[in-house]
């Protein structure tokens, strides 16, 4: 089935708030993150929160990408699994750590016509025309939550998304080099906590980075309201902008891309 038929890529933001949602008003109200990868062979999900199966189309989905095995991330595996099934569409990749996998598959056919696919580091897939790996990042303390940011790329453009981290260190940003889009970890804003940034003390630094646009998600309570978050992100990096619930971004070159301080279309 073709889903975009004018051959650019398609990323929608299906959540972009942290465990549990985020409250708020507008696009301040935020459902526990993951996003969709659209291209003309099918679709790509990353990472699958309660309810996720409501928020798209998946008659077309082949692969599920999981960052960690938190339930935030993991938590809406059996719905999209019944709706798979509904649907008649599979099998559908589930690309995880062998952890993760131990965590949300313990038993053979548990997650039918979802086929689990354990994955390291340093090794490449390919899922249609999607070309996939992924790189271990600093996120929860125990190795079942062992947490991963992955590299999609689909047309000549690469997408690095990263929403789990607990600090920037020097795999991450090798992985995201030359990426047309870097999406990452917004949940502090202001305070610290021991599993994720505190993004507007790393945005400076992110800035520097050889990457094109540069999209926030896990964006947690302690950031302002949306439009807030916007301006003081943009003050920090002009690249740079708070995603929200249901943004959809097409995928271009860099070269092709907005000028700085537009970075995304609005839903």
């Amino acid at each position: 089935e073709v889903v975009r038929p004018d051959g650019v890529p398609l990323l929608t933001f299906l959540g972009t708030g942290a465990a549990g949602g985020t409250p708020g008003r507008g696009r301040s109200c935020r459902r526990e993150s993951s996003a969709l990868v659209e291209s003309a062979c099918g679709s790509v999900l990353i990472d699958a929160p309660a309810g996720v199966e409501g928020l798209a189309d998946f008659d077309a989905l082949r692969a599920v990408l999981i960052t960690h095995a938190h339930r935030d991330a993991i938590g809406g595996l059996q719905g999209l699994r019944r709706e798979c099934r509904r649907l008649g569409t599979g099998p559908v990749r589930l690309l995880a750590s062998p952890e993760a996998l131990s965590v949300v598959a313990p038993h053979a056919g548990a997650l039918d016509p979802l086929v689990p696919v354990p994955v390291e580091p340093g090794s490449r897939r390919r899922v249609g025309d999607f070309q996939l790996r992924c790189v271990e990042v600093p996120h929860a303390r125990e190795r079942r939550f062992r947490a991963y940011a992955w590299r999609l790329r689909l047309g000549g453009v690469s997408v690095v998304y990263a929403s789990d981290v607990a600090r920037l260190e020097a795999p991450l940003v090798r992985f995201s080099r030359g990426a047309d889009l870097l999406i990452v970890d917004g949940a502090m804003w202001r305070r610290g906590l021991y599993s994720h940034l505190t993004i507007d003390r790393e945005l400076p630094s992110l800035c520097r980075w050889p990457v094109g646009r540069i999209l926030l998600t896990q964006i947690g309570r302690s950031a302002p309201a949306h439009a807030t978050l916007a301006r003081e992100v943009a003050a920090l990096c002009a690249r740079a902008a708070p995603a929200c619930d249901g943004l959809r971004v097409e995928l271009r070159p860099r070269h092709q891309q907005h000028r700085a301080g537009r970075p995304v279309d609005q839903p």
